[in-house]
């Protein structure tokens, strides 16, 4: 069982907590969590550290207990929010960099993943600047995902 799984049992059991006790409860459950996905967004671990830690002192944390998704998805939402905001504020995405492509000339799945996660792009701006339609983008995206679940 994953820890979304675990999660999603146990979401009544979160609703209650309020105080920044339930914070660092958070923060021992789902820390580990949390900081996973933001380290796929920025892999320096100092700002990693320093997004983690505005994850779990954030105000929009306790604002799961009032919507029905599970700690969890909060979580993991809030993290790749706050780590796409640390990345922009150090550097901005560059898109123009390095932009590996496939053997048959179009772009590979990693790297429109890497565009559209990591680095935060919408499927329209990738749309523009690699001159791919959002149905490609998705299916690239979508096999990338599989890849990397077989992996």
């Amino acid at each position: 069982m994953n820890e979304l799984e675990r999660s999603a049992g146990n979401a009544s059991h979160w609703q209650h907590l309020r105080t920044p006790t339930d914070q660092r409860a958070l923060f021992d459950c789902f820390g580990a969590m949390a900081y996973g996905v933001i380290l796929q967004i920025l892999p320096q671990t100092h700002l990693a550290q320093e997004a983690l830690l505005d994850v779990f002192t954030s105000l929009s944390l306790s604002s799961f207990s009032t919507s029905s998704t599970s700690p969890a998805l909060a979580i993991i939402r809030l993290a790749r929010l706050k780590a796409l905001e640390r990345k922009a504020r150090t550097s901005e995405p560059d898109a123009a960099s390095a932009e590996p492509s496939s053997s048959a000339g179009r772009f590979s799945p990693e790297f429109i993943f890497d565009l559209s996660f990591r680095q935060g792009y919408s499927f329209d701006a990738i749309s523009e600047q690699l001159d791919i339609s959002k149905p490609e983008i998705l299916k690239a995206v979508r096999n990338y995902i599989h890849l990397f679940r077989r992996s």
